[in-house]
């Protein structure tokens, strides 16, 4: 028969191994960055145009609203875009990380109150909630930047963009920081 101290020590050590387990294991359904060594690219990943149109006041330039999905594990190796951009999540959770450049964080609104917004500069890596956004102007700081799939299930983003017209959207870089062919 046991112990009383013996028991006591089962009923503590039981609840957090249990707790241990499940926290390991939702951590485990989530991604993280993209790996170092990842090939440039995109994996898990769509985009899909939903509308655009030729501003006349932006001659050269057209103005995009888009729709991205994370699949589960999806990710983006670092690259850019030439263009100012905003991007939305709508549901799931995205995992942002800038390279070079600067971007801006509003925070949605909680309980009536008002969003925040907040600096986002290169070496940080952070996690949008739905409602929650991230914008740049590559036009001004360049911005390279990675993200990735930071739920268990699809993460699904609006993006509305301002694109020069005839340049490719997205430009990947490798881990010398030069832009690599699709």
């Amino acid at each position: 028969m046991r112990s009383m101290k013996e028991l006591k020590t089962v009923a503590l050590v039981v609840p957090v191994l249990a707790l241990l387990l499940i926290t390991g294991f939702s951590v485990l359904a989530q991604s993280g960055p993209p790996p170092p060594d990842a090939t440039p690219g995109a994996v898990g990943f769509k985009g899909t145009l939903l509308a655009a149109i030729d501003p006349s006041v932006a001659p050269g330039y057209q103005l995009q609203l888009a729709e991205s999905v994370f699949e589960p594990g999806a990710y983006v190796t670092s690259h850019m875009h030439p263009t100012a951009i905003a991007v939305c999540v709508q549901s799931g959770a995205l995992g942002f990380a800038i390279q070079h450049g600067m971007a801006t964080i509003t925070r949605a609104a909680a309980d009536g109150g008002e969003a925040t917004t907040e600096p986002l500069l290169p070496g940080t890596d952070i996690v949008l909630e739905p409602r929650d956004c991230v914008s740049f102007d590559h036009f001004v700081a360049h911005t390279s930047h990675t993200g990735w799939n930071a739920s268990d299930g699809q993460t699904v983003l609006v993006e509305a963009r301002l694109v020069k017209t005839g340049e490719p959207f997205t430009v990947f870089i490798n881990a010398e920081g030069t832009p690599v062919a699709p």
